[in-house]
């Protein structure tokens, strides 16, 4: 798997989290994470991800609830598109 693939799984579907971060923001970070080979810092990374869009669905005029349960789905996308990447690459884990 390339990184452009693991982005593109790791967004899918996410309609709602583009149009208000805007898709050139949430695949510059997603990316960022792809690239990252230490699983700490890719973990640190997406956390910090994850609250970013959680803040944005809610100023978007999401309900919190939904916010994170929608940033939940994604992060869990993010981590294990990650752990694929990494795992067929033979970069450490």
């Amino acid at each position: 798997m390339q990184i452009e693939d693991a982005v593109a799984a790791a967004t899918a579907e996410d309609g709602a989290l583009v149009s208000c971060l805007g898709q050139p923001v949430v695949a510059y970070h997603v990316t960022a994470i792809m690239r990252e080979t230490n699983a700490t810092h890719a973990r640190a990374m997406q956390l910090a991800l994850m609250r970013r869009s959680i803040e944005a669905l809610v100023d978007d005029g999401l309900e919190d609830a939904a916010a994170e349960d929608f940033a939940s789905h994604f992060h869990g996308r993010i981590g294990s598109t990650w752990r694929l990447l990494h795992s067929s690459d033979g970069s450490p884990n």
